[in-house]
């Protein structure tokens, strides 16, 4: 039996999702949990590893089991076992032919930026920015990613691990709900701190640190060497993964 998991968490406990050496994962806790429910050894296959101090509203993961259990009584036994910053969703059984990571169509991020005063409330929740922002400037800068392109400039993914880096981005939208600012962002697959990237070079273009010129050389001119500001992961969610 194949099982399709949709959680929640906030990620500033954790050294990111995926298992890691020395360091506490979520993909740690929820394995932990699944093997006392199930009394075996549960591995879970998720659709996007998160970095970390990253957040999700919408992580998906999968797993396999002989054992078939009632949807909604798994999903009250996870998160009864659960610490509070982990959540589940959704539990569903799904075909064998599912895959969390191979099934996924695309994946939206939302980045959230305190325009305002230092706001204890979102602390480790948003980037706290203490510089004026040009958000108009910004907006014009997002476009720019929109598209089909090479983001060799834009992430950490080597590419040796990934030797084509051109993505498509379907939607780069920013919007403004008073001192906040919210930085959405949809593509059919994403590379290593690729969101995070983008943000931070629109936060320099914000700050008069970039021009929108600086945007269209590291997209026409790829290369690893470009200097780029990975913008702070707390304010960086995992929104919705689409299948």
């Amino acid at each position: 039996m194949r099982y399709k998991v949709t959680i929640a968490y906030d990620g500033r406990n954790y050294a990111g999702f995926q298992s890691q050496i020395n360091a506490l994962a979520i993909q740690d806790v929820i394995e932990g949990v699944l093997q006392k429910i199930f009394s075996e050894k549960i591995r879970i296959v998720m659709s996007s590893r998160t970095d970390a101090g990253v957040h999700a509203k919408g992580q998906v993961f999968h797993f396999d089991s002989p054992a078939v259990k009632n949807e909604g009584k798994l999903k009250f036994s996870m998160n009864s076992l659960l610490p509070k910053d982990i959540h589940v969703k959704e539990v569903k059984q799904v075909p064998e032919s599912f895959h969390a990571r191979y099934s996924v169509k695309k994946k939206t991020y939302e980045y959230l930026i305190n325009l305002g005063e230092y706001d204890v409330f979102l602390n480790g929740f948003a980037y706290q920015c203490f510089y004026k922002l040009d958000v108009e400037l910004m907006k014009k800068g997002a476009e720019k990613f929109i598209g089909i392109h090479d983001f060799t400039s834009f992430n950490t993914s080597s590419l040796k691990e990934y030797p084509i880096q051109i993505r498509e981005i379907t939607e780069f939208k920013i919007t403004r709900q008073k001192d906040l600012l919210k930085i959405r962002v949809t593509s059919s697959g994403f590379l290593r701190n690729m969101v995070r990237i983008m943000v931070g070079t629109l936060i320099d273009l914000g700050r008069g640190k970039k021009s929108l010129e600086d945007i269209d050389d590291m997209l026409y001119h790829p290369c690893k060497g470009t200097r780029r500001y990975n913008a702070d992961p707390n304010g960086l969610y995992l929104i919705r993964i689409f299948y």
